[in-house]
């Protein structure tokens, strides 16, 4: 019995100290699911578009995540003086009139979540639709109504040579539910077309994951400078300096000359830790 007493009185002392380890353990986790995450959305819209190349994609962006741990514990403990204790009610030769009561309280609160931005912009929204068009439809697209190689390519300028890395073809399968490999990587449905990947695709889901999220965020693959303008006393803005971001034609053409072997410094810019539409404060 005092075994017992004791073993609860410390319990709440000891849960503590692993706090930090399921904080790790829990954060480690969940950062797993970000890939699986990134993957799963892929495969889905491409299942939505290989039942129907005309869609529109649904993609959003992870952009921040949260994971907390809280421990909490608490012991309580009471004496209670009662003199009418039997002697078989006892607790030791001690403490023969006074009965201990310990209460220990141990509770632990896990919070893990993804921060995710929908795509709402018009035009990357039409060069995702493209991406998966072209995937889909070996090169096709639906209408003519959109240029979808020229749209990409525009995109991916100074890289327009190898389309077929940033826009791999040939990397799934598409069949019912009951023609699914149990030894397939990653499955996507929609409206009873399933889509998988095999090992040997995973390569094609990567590139193209990758891409599409860079798609997603906008920023065309080429060199910029800044360009400052400053007007004179002629054109109505004395003192004003208009900064702009252009495309660095000239190093774009020494890229293009030098192949391969020239690295294009790319700049892009991170999507917002909140979503400003779909904040709001309620009355």
């Amino acid at each position: 019995m005092r075994v017992q007493t004791l073993f609860l009185a410390i319990l709440p002392i000891f849960a503590g100290c692993q706090t930090h380890r399921a904080l790790r353990t829990n954060t480690v986790c969940t950062t797993n699911t970000l890939t699986d995450l990134n993957y799963q959305q892929i495969m889905d819209n491409m299942a939505r578009f290989v039942h129907n190349p005309s869609s529109m994609p649904s993609i959003a962006i992870i952009s921040a995540g949260t994971v907390t741990v809280g421990d909490q514990k608490a012991i309580n403990g009471s004496a209670t003086y009662a003199p009418t204790l039997a002697f078989f009610q006892q607790q030791g030769a001690g403490m023969p009139i006074v009965n201990m009561l310990f209460n220990p309280n141990a509770s632990r609160t896990v919070t893990e979540n993804w921060s995710m931005m929908p795509v709402t912009d018009i035009d990357n929204v039409r060069r995702i639709r493209c991406a998966f068009q072209l995937v889909v439809l070996n090169g096709g697209q639906t209408t003519n109504c959109e240029e979808c190689l020229t749209m990409l390519k525009r995109f991916y300028l100074g890289e327009t040579d190898r389309m077929e890395c940033e826009i791999p073809t040939g990397w799934f399968m598409v069949g019912g539910k009951k023609d699914v490999p149990k030894d397939a990587c990653h499955v996507g449905h929609h409206c009873g077309t399933y889509v998988w990947v095999m090992p040997g695709g995973v390569e094609g889901l990567t590139r193209f994951t990758m891409n599409i999220l860079e798609l997603a965020g906008g920023k065309p693959h080429a060199p910029t400078q800044t360009v400052v303008s400053t007007y004179n006393k002629d054109g109505k803005l004395e003192s004003k300096q208009v900064t702009t971001t252009e495309i660095d034609w000239a190093r774009l053409e020494r890229a293009r000359k030098a192949g391969r072997g020239m690295e294009l410094q790319r700049q892009y810019v991170g999507p917002p830790m909140i979503n400003p539409d779909l904040f709001f404060v309620p009355h």
